[in-house]
């Protein structure tokens, strides 16, 4: 009856006259029959039959690519994007932009501040007033101080402010002296009036009060033993005299004035 898988192609409308055998009666009806009852032997022939031909026509077969390498062909040309089509603006990376590095530093901005004249303050204000850079942050002031700018001043005690103002390692301007008192030439006199007029002219906000007798000029209500204050908005700090200091090795000096590293400048 030939090969079973001779039924598989035809159609379900002809199977019934092609199981009765009428497929011998009307081949011509059902085209390629006879290939399908070919004997799987004879139709597996056909490619050794196929490679017999190649090899008696190389020059031929080397002209027409194999099936593989068609598939290889379509797939190369499928997946590689034309050459003249431009690739989406989201998938370009824009070109480097030059540099922009300035030839030279721009000096720092300056804050705008209206101080008093200078020459508004009486002696010795006026000589530190003209001194004062915007940037001061801090008042330091002591009971002596009037003394060392009568010109009396002391050596041990300007050594002493020397080496706290370097501990603190602030940049230049942001500490500023101004005296509480004035020298008469044998005693001090008391300016706090004077010394509080400067602290609300020039904006401070903090003040290092070194001593007892200093405390007592410009904050008399201050506990004696009260480390820091705050009066009319100001902070200001309690701190050893000034002259028990300069008595004292620079580690310990320091050691006493550690709550001016403390304060939040700048």
């Amino acid at each position: 009856m030939g090969s079973p898988s001779a039924e598989l192609n035809v159609l379900e409308s002809a199977r019934p006259w092609y199981q009765n055998g009428l497929q011998y009666v009307f081949k011509d009806a059902l085209p390629g029959i006879e290939e399908l009852e070919k004997p799987a032997r004879q139709r597996m022939g056909a490619p050794a039959q196929s490679r017999q031909q190649v090899q008696r026509n190389p020059q031929q077969a080397a002209q027409q690519p194999s099936p593989a390498q068609h598939s290889a062909v379509v797939r190369k040309t499928q997946s590689a994007p034309p050459q003249n089509q431009q690739r989406p603006s989201f998938d370009r990376t824009p070109p480097a932009k030059p540099s922009r590095i300035p030839d030279t530093r721009k000096s720092p901005i300056q804050p705008k501040v209206n101080f008093p004249d200078p020459e508004s303050w009486p002696a010795p204000w006026s000589t530190l007033a003209g001194r004062i850079s915007p940037r001061v942050q801090i008042f330091w002031t002591y009971a002596q101080l009037g003394q060392d700018l009568s010109g009396q001043a002391d050596a041990e005690r300007r050594k002493l402010f020397q080496s706290l103002i370097s501990y603190m390692g602030l940049p230049k301007g942001a500490i500023s002296f101004w005296p509480c008192t004035s020298w008469n030439g044998s005693d001090f006199e008391n300016k706090s009036e004077i010394f509080w007029k400067g602290v609300e002219s020039y904006g401070v906000k903090f003040i290092a009060s070194f001593g007892d007798q200093t405390r007592s000029i410009i904050a008399p209500d201050a506990p004696a033993s009260s480390a820091s204050v705050h009066i009319n908005g100001v902070q200001m700090l309690m701190l050893q005299d000034p002259d028990f200091l300069k008595t004292l090795p620079p580690d310990e000096q320091q050691l006493l004035c550690i709550s001016l590293l403390r304060l939040p400048l700048f």
